[in-house]
């Protein structure tokens, strides 16, 4: 049976065969899987970026090396200088003139004699035509609407600094004292505005604000000072102006004011020339020879004929909205103490790149004045910086330097002047080493000798000269 049975069932076959492999399907899987893996690893990064950067502080970006050009060797325009338009109206005049005085040149007797025979002749007939010109009320307001166009442009460059005081008084009451001064945009180092300011009364405890043209206010932090001339740079973060008030603002254009050339030029006075925020005066400049003694410098005094508070700061700035002077009443004269007097801005350039790159002050010093030509011509007194003085516990001091020397060369730079003193100064550092070539007068003639002598910090001198 069960034999019979197994017979019966012998055709019955089964075979189990594996689905075949979709590969279109496996690809499509695997392509999406990676996309899936992509797509969580990029909001995972970006997750990770967001959380590092709201909790760890942002990179310090370097500020740029601030240069602060320097005058042209030139105090006058020479005809190198001038336009080919100048140059061409320039030859246009001398010919005219050349013309003019062979027309009017005495004739010669032939001449007058056929002229009395035919008064109507070639004979040059010179007739003069005096033209008087008067200004009307317009005439006056065109000019002083196109001077207010000039102090306007130029006020973008002009700024308000409020420093505010906190103290106690006697009864332990708290209170408050702001300060108001006008500053300069001079550079920008691509981290902050840099602005040049008086020195804030109180340095370690005030809070600096800075008020643009466009009447926004940013809170301003103090760089860097200078304690002889009493000018800070004060800086403003980038990051806090808006866009708009970029759009507004500009870096001031410093001017050339050396030479006997600015002497009676007209300028204005901006900033707060009468103790007013935004005040304007107009006058003209009457001195620039004028120097006030400073240790290791000499800043030439800008005198005008405005009439301003005593208490006045400021620029003084030509009619082409270039800035001339830096106003210090510090440097007015007793015998007028309200006319304006400013810093010549061509002795603070090398200054204002000091304290705007944060650099420290180097330090010999040193008070002197030029040997002039004449002087030399006379005296036989060799050109240089004459030593008029040397401070105590100085490097120059210390070094054996003395009054009467006459610099001749620092470092391997020739010095003929305080300028050139000054301008090579401005290249050191506190410990740096230099040697200093000086002319002494001893024995009848001037005899020459050198001096090894470390750069100090200025910092360290400090009401001590």
């Amino acid at each position: 049976m069960d034999e019979n049975n197994s017979s019966d069932f012998h055709f019955i076959k089964e075979t189990i065969k594996e689905r075949p492999l979709n590969k279109k399907k496996l690809f499509v899987r695997f392509l999406l899987l990676i996309i899936s893996g992509l797509i969580f690893g990029l909001i995972s990064a970006g997750t990770f970026v967001l959380v590092i950067r709201n909790v760890l502080p942002s990179p310090e970006k370097t500020p740029a090396v601030v240069n602060i050009p320097r005058d042209e060797e030139s105090d006058s325009i020479s005809e190198t200088n001038l336009s080919e338009d100048e140059t061409e109206a320039t030859e246009e005049t001398e010919v005219s003139a050349d013309e003019i005085a062979e027309e009017t040149a005495e004739p010669s007797e032939e001449a007058k004699e056929e002229q009395e025979k035919d008064p109507y002749g070639d004979y040059p007939q010179i007739s003069y035509k005096i033209e008087h010109v008067s200004l009307t009320i317009d005439d006056y307001k065109s000019l002083y609407r196109t001077l207010k166009e000039v102090a306007n442009e130029t006020g973008r460059s002009i700024v308000t600094v409020t420093a505010v005081t906190s103290d106690m008084d006697w009864f332990e009451n708290p209170y408050e004292n702001a300060d108001n001064s006008a500053g300069l945009i001079v550079a920008n180092n691509g981290k902050d505005l840099l602005i040049l300011t008086n020195i804030p009364e109180n340095e370690e405890n005030v809070n600096l604000s800075v008020t643009f043209c466009d009447g926004e206010i940013y809170s301003g932090s103090l760089k860097s000072s200078d304690r002889d001339t009493g000018l800070a740079i004060i800086s403003v973060s980038l990051e806090e102006i808006t866009e708009d008030t970029i759009r507004k603002i500009k870096e001031a254009e410093l001017g050339n004011s050396r030479g006997t050339n600015i002497v009676g030029l007209p300028v204005m006075a901006l900033g707060s020339p009468l103790g007013i925020q935004g005040s304007q005066c107009f006058g003209r400049t009457i001195s620039n020879q004028r120097e006030m003694s400073m240790v290791d410098k000499n800043i030439h005094i800008l005198s005008t004929d405005i009439y301003g508070s005593e208490n006045a700061t400021g620029v003084i700035t030509n009619y082409d909205g270039q800035i001339m002077g830096i106003i210090s009443q510090k440097t007015s004269m007793e015998d007028a103490p309200n006319l304006l007097t400013a810093y010549s801005i061509s002795d603070l350039k090398g200054l204002i790149e000091k304290l705007s790159n944060n650099s420290s002050e180097a330090y010999l010093g040193i008070y002197g004045t030029d040997v002039t030509k004449e002087i030399n011509e006379e005296s036989g007194v060799p050109l240089g910086l004459y030593i008029t003085k040397v401070a105590l516990d100085s490097p120059a001091l210390n070094a054996g330097i003395q009054s009467g020397d006459v610099i001749t060369r620092l470092g391997t730079s020739e010095i003929s002047s305080y300028r050139d003193y000054m301008e090579q100064m401005m290249k050191y550092q506190p410990g740096d080493e230099a040697v200093i070539t000086v002319q002494r007068y001893s024995k009848g003639e001037f005899q020459e000798m050198t001096f090894e002598v470390t750069i100090d910090d200025a910092e360290k001198h400090i009401n001590k000269d």
